[in-house]
């Protein structure tokens, strides 16, 4: 399976999706479930919960304890934070045409996965709940494998489950984790600037494309599935 060649010409078969950020807008959950973890692990201690957090963002995509470990944070933070998780779960939202673009994908043949830094139980869990699991046929977590992203497991995964090249999907994420997972595995990558992180700094990432919104991904799509010619 080899890496792209950006002179050949492309027709992608799959699409290797992100979750959160992505697909879904989980970020408010996300916040009151880390405040309230930290209240539980460190009740006596006066821990600056928003700035805190915004050290989290900056990790998105990867596992939760290597992001606890970035943060100095102890791992039993894990359980309370799926917990209140799991509580606020109802309040998580899907994007504005994200299911849209899930439909147009899936009209067009295009097989899709996700490669999430969430657990797999909470990621079944809300796939369920929005009604969305039929969409994909391989779904990663951060507890799946042995390395989360950045690291790029994932997308070399998704290749060989599918018996794809990693010419032939493009990876899609909000996140520097994401991108960089994608560019490690030598796929293509499309930068979702509708999700968390600043569109400068995504643009600073080289992803191979970047989406402004779910609908303007199927905008720049179109014309690449029209082409014939695959690349290897």
């Amino acid at each position: 399976m080899s890496a792209f060649d950006p002179k050949l010409p492309f027709r992608p078969k799959a699409l290797l999706f992100d979750f959160d950020g992505v697909l879904i807008n989980s970020l408010p959950v996300m916040k009151l479930a880390f405040s309230a973890a930290l209240d539980e692990i460190y009740p006596d201690e006066n821990r600056p919960h928003d700035l805190l957090f915004a050290e989290y963002q900056k990790y998105l995509g990867m596992g939760f304890p290597q992001i606890m470990r970035n943060l100095g944070l102890s791992q039993d933070m894990f359980a309370p934070f799926r917990k209140h998780s799991r509580i606020l779960a109802p309040y998580v939202q899907m994007y504005d045409g994200a299911v849209g673009l899930l439909d147009w994908a899936r009209a067009r043949d295009l097989r899709m996965g996700i490669a999430t830094g969430k657990d797999i139980e909470r990621t079944f869990e809300l796939l369920e709940q929005l009604k969305i699991r039929e969409y994909f046929c391989a779904v990663y977590a951060s507890d799946t494998v042995s390395a989360p992203k950045p690291a790029p497991e994932m997308a070399q995964r998704f290749a060989q489950d599918l018996g794809l090249g990693m010419a032939e999907f493009i990876l899609v994420g909000d996140a520097a984790a994401d991108i960089r997972c994608g560019q490690a595995a030598g796929c293509r990558t499309a930068a979702a600037a509708w999700g968390y992180t600043d569109r400068a700094e995504l643009q600073a990432l080289g992803p191979t494309y970047l989406f402004e919104t779910p609908l303007d991904a199927q905008t720049q799509l179109t014309p690449i599935l029209q082409t014939r010619a695959w690349s290897s």
